[in-house]
C-alpha cells in the first residue's frame, strides 16, 4: 500500500511566523512540549513508495532511489546542480496550512558526501522569500532525521508560494517526510520575560555584597536555577555544586555599594561532552565576562567552512577553573549569570569568585554603543545561525531604549540595517529608531544597498541616521572624531559601479576612488584629534586558528582605505561588522574591532566609556535571552563566534 497522503483544502489565508531551533524537553514537568500529536491533522506523510510527487526544483533534480530507503522499499534522491552550490526539492503548500495553527514538519536524510541536507519551510512575502522553519544536519552515509518547528499566530497575510524543501550539497536522500499540526509551547523570546522574573526573585533572597577591595565565593545555594524557557519557575539549588542542563541559567544578586573594576573566576567541572564549542557563558547583567571553549584540531563547518555544521570531531578536557575578564561594575544591584550552552549541557557549576578593586574609578566624560548587523525584515533566514529578521524590529527598539536608559551619549548602526534593503524595511528601521531618545547614526552595508532606490529610500526616511543627507559623513563628540564610510558600492563584471545588485553582472563590492579621496582629504584636515574610522567591513581580521579550534576566515576588504588610515598618525580604531562573529584584533597602533550580529547568534554588541586619555570598551549580548536561544541552531552546533580568541569580551583604546 502507498504509505503517501498529501491533504489539501485546509481553510485560512497562509500565513506563518516564528520558528523554534530544536524540539526543547520540559525539563521541570518531564513531559514532550508537543500536545494531541496522534489527533493532529497531517498534511503531508510522504513515504516516496507510489507516484513521486510532482516537485518545484532549484539547481536541483530529483527521481525516486530504489536502492536506499529509510522505510519501505523507496526514498527521493535530490541531485544539485554540480558547480552551483546547494539545490533542492520543494512540496507546494500553497492553501494547505492555517496562519492560526502551530505545525511540526520532519524527514530522514540519507546524506551524500559532503554530509549537510536542510529541510525548511519558506514563503514569500510579496518583496522577498524567507524562511519560516528549519531543520539542518545530516551525517554521510547514515539515516538522520531532522525535525523543525513553525509557529502560526503571528502569519503575515500577505504570505504566497509557501514551499517544504528538502536541499543538500551532495546528492543525498529523503524518506518519510512529515508535516502535521502540533501545539508549541511560549516561544523563548516571550517566556523569558517570565523566566527572569523567576530567576530574580529567588536569586533576590540570596542576594550578597561585593565590596571594595573585596572578595566573595559564591556556591550553587547562593543562587536561583532555571532549567530552560519552559519552566517559569526558579529553584534554589539543594547543593553546593548543581549540573547545569542544556538552556539552565544560574542566576546570583550581588550589590556594589560603589562602582568598582572587578574580575574573578568559574570553577566550571566539565562533563564528557567535548565538541568543540562553547562551555558556558557568564554575564553580569547583559555584559559578556568569561566565554569558555572547548578546543579540538583545526577544524571548519560540514559542506561550507563558513555556514556549515560543526562536523562531529572532540577535543580534550579543558580545565575546572576559568579566569573571568576585568570589567565594570556600577554602583547598585547585579545580576550575574552563568548561562549553559543551546546545544549541550554546561558541567557541573562548583564556584564563581569575584574580586574587586579597591582603587576608585574614573566616571567617563561620555559613552557610546556600537550595533551592527541587526537584519531587520521578514521572517527568518539561516546563516550561521539564525537571523531573527522580524524579531529584531522589536528588540533593537529595546536595546536602544535600555541604553538610553542607562545613559548612553549615541549609538552606532554599522550596516546591514535591514536585511534586503526595501522601503518597508527601512520604515521598521524608522519605527525601530524613533522616539528612543538617543541620537543614532547609520552605516550602509550590503544589505543596505541592493537597489537602486535603496539609498534615496534610507535618506528619505530615516535623515537623523545620516547627518547632511550624506551616507559618507564625519562627526565630532566630545574628545572624539567619527568617520562614517558608505563602502557598499556594487560592481558589475568589467569593474564599473552600478546603482544596484545584479546576480548575473556581479564583479564585487567596495569604495569608490572619489570616496577614497574624500577620506584621505578628511583625515589631512585634522591630524590631532582622536579619530574613529566606522564602516561595515573588516580591514584587519586575523584568520587562523580560534579559541576552540575553528579555522578562521579572512575576510578584509578596502585596502586603500586601510593605507589612507594608517598614514592618519590620529586615527585610533576601525569599527565594523559584517562577518557576523567577535573579533578584537591590533594593527600597529590602531585597534580593529569587529561586532558580531546583533540579529544572530551571538547577539552581541559593543559599549565604549570615553575618557581623556583613553576609551574602554566590553561586549554586550542582548539582555532577552529567549532572542538569543532563537537564534541559535541547535543542530548546527555553531557557538565559536561569541569569542574567537582572549581580549575579544573587553579592552582599551589609547587616546
Amino acid at each position: 500500500m502507498d504509505r503517501r497522503t498529501f491533504t489539501r483544502g485546509i481553510a485560512g489565508t497562509v500565513g506563518l511566523a516564528g520558528l523554534s531551533n530544536g524540539v526543547l524537553p520540559l525539563l521541570c514537568q518531564g513531559g514532550d512540549m508537543r500536545k494531541d500529536t496522534h489527533s493532529a491533522k497531517t498534511i503531508v506523510s510522504e513515504g516516496f513508495e507510489g507516484e513521486i510527487p510532482d516537485f518545484h526544483t532549484y539547481q536541483a533534480t530529483y527521481a525516486a532511489d530504489s536502492g536506499k530507503a529509510h522505510t519501505g522499499k523507496r526514498s527521493l534522491r535530490v541531485t544539485p546542480t554540480p558547480g552551483k552550490g546547494s539545490g533542492g526539492a520543494y512540496f507546494r503548500l500553497d492553501g494547505l496550512l492555517s496562519p492560526e495553527k502551530d505545525y511540526e514538519f520532519s524527514a530522514w536524510v540519507y546524506a551524500g558526501a559532503i554530509g549537510t541536507a536542510r529541510l525548511y519551510i519558506s514563503a514569500s512575502d510579496g518583496k522577498r522569500r524567507y524562511t519560516k522553519g528549519q531543520a539542518s544536519g545530516g551525517k554521510a552515509g547514515e539515516w538522520v532525521k531532522l525535525t523543525g518547528t513553525v509557529r502560526g499566530k503571528k502569519g503575515h497575510n500577505t504570505d504566497h508560494d509557501v514551499m517544504l524543501a528538502m536541499t543538500c550539497t551532495g546528492e543525498s536522500c529523503f524518506d518519510d517526510v512529515v508535516l502535521r499540526e502540533t501545539h508549541l509551547p511560549t516561544p523563548p523570546i516571550e517566556a523569558y520575560p517570565l523566566v527572569l522574573k523567576s530567576l530574580r526573585g529567588q536569586a533576590d533572597k540570596h542576594a550578597t555584597t561585593l565590596r571594595p577591595g573585596s572578595k566573595l565565593v559564591l556556591d550553587a545555594q547562593a543562587g536561583a536555577l532555571a532549567f530552560g524557557f519552559e519552566c517559569f519557575e526558579a529553584q534554589t539549588p539543594v547543593d553546593t555544586s548543581v549540573l547545569l542542563p542544556p538552556d539552565g541559567l544560574l542566576v546570583f544578586a550581588v550589590d556594589a555599594p560603589r562602582a568598582m573594576a572587578v574580575t574573578g573566576s568559574l570553577v566550571l567541572e566539565p562533563d564528557g561532552d567535548l565538541r568543540p564549542g562553547l562551555r558556558a557563558t557568564v554575564l553580569c547583567d547583559s555584559t559578556v565576562i568569561g566565554t569558555p571553549m572547548v578546543a579540538a584540531a583545526p577544524w571548519q563547518g560540514v559542506g561550507n567552512a563558513l555556514t556549515g555544521p560543526a562536523p562531529e570531531c572532540f577535543g580534550t578536557r579543558p580545565p575546572d577553573k576559568v579566569q573571568l575578564v576585568k570589567w565594570l561594575m556600577p554602583e547598585g544591584r547585579h545580576y550575574l549569570f552563568v548561562a549553559a550552552p543551546h546545544f549541550r549541557g554546561g558541567g557541573t557549576f562548583r564556584r564563581l569568585e569575584l574580586h574587586a578593586s579597591a582603587a576608585p574609578v574614573r566616571t567617563p566624560s561620555h559613552q557610546f554603543a556600537l550595533l551592527s548587523d541587526t537584519h531587520l525584515g521578514s521572517g527568518r533566514s539561516i546563516w550561521m545561525n539564525a537571523k531573527l529578521n522580524e524579531p529584531s524590529c522589536a528588540q533593537l527598539a529595546t536595546s536602544l531604549a535600555s541604553l538610553r536608559d542607562e545613559g548612553m551619549a549615541y549609538a552606532f548602526l554599522a550596516g546591514d540595517m535591514t536585511d534586503g534593503a526595501t522601503r518597508e524595511q527601512f520604515e521598521a528601521l524608522r519605527k525601530a529608531c524613533r522616539d528612543v531618545g538617543l541620537p543614532i547614526y547609520g552605516c550602509i552595508g550590503n544589505h543596505d544597498a541592493y537597489h537602486a532606490s535603496s539609498r534615496p529610500d534610507v535618506l528619505e526616511l530615516c535623515p537623523d541616521l545620516f547627518p547632511g543627507g550624506r551616507t559618507d559623513y564625519v562627526l565630532n563628540k566630545e574628545h572624539l572624531r567619527f568617520i562614517v564610510l558608505d563602502g557598499s558600492h556594487w560592481k558589475s563584471k568589467d569593474g564599473t559601479f552600478v546603482d544596484h545588485y545584479d546576480r548575473g553582472n556581479y564583479g564585487g563590492i567596495g569604495v569608490k576612488p572619489e570616496q577614497v579621496q574624500w577620506l584621505r582629504d578628511t583625515l589631512a584636515a585634522d591630524k590631532q584629534t582622536p579619530t574613529v574610522f566606522i564602516w561595515h567591513y573588516p580591514l584587519h581580521n586575523r584568520g587562523g586558528i580560534s579559541s576552540c579550534g575553528y579555522k578562521l576566515r579572512k575576510l578584509n576588504m578596502g585596502s586603500d582605505v586601510l593605507a589612507a588610515l594608517e598614514k592618519a598618525p590620529n586615527v585610533v580604531a576601525a569599527l565594523c561588522g559584517h562577518t557576523h562573529w567577535n573579533e578584537a584584533n591590533v594593527r600597529g597602533e590602531q585597534r580593529h574591532l569587529i561586532n558580531p550580529a546583533f540579529c544572530e547568534w551571538p547577539n552581541a554588541y559593543r559599549v565604549f566609556r570615553v575618557y581623556d586619555d583613553h576609551i574602554e570598551w566590553e561586549l554586550r549580548q542582548v539582555a532577552n535571552r529567549g532572542f538569543v536561544r532563537e537564534s541559535f541552531v541547535v543542530p548546527k552546533a555553531s557557538s565559536w563566534m561569541i569569542s574567537t580568541a582572549p581580549g575579544d569580551l573587553t579592552g582599551e583604546i589609547s587616546l
